[in-house]
């Protein structure tokens, strides 16, 4: 019988301001990669800039 160890897994909470397509497209990078765990609803910065929040799961081999 093989063991196997876990992946150690870490957690990033990574802030992005910018505007409404650059933060979908990397919204959808996250996801496809598998990392993305959260999105937080988009706020709107003083500038009209959108900030979201992306919690995001990073594995480590």
């Amino acid at each position: 019988m093989k063991t196997r160890t876990a992946v150690s897994t870490r957690v990033l909470d990574l802030v992005l301001v910018g505007e409404g397509e650059d933060i979908a497209a990397l919204t959808v990078i996250a996801r496809q990669s598998g990392a993305l765990v959260f999105r937080s609803a988009p706020a709107l910065v003083s500038d009209g800039r959108q900030r979201v929040v992306l919690r995001l799961h990073l594995h480590h081999r």
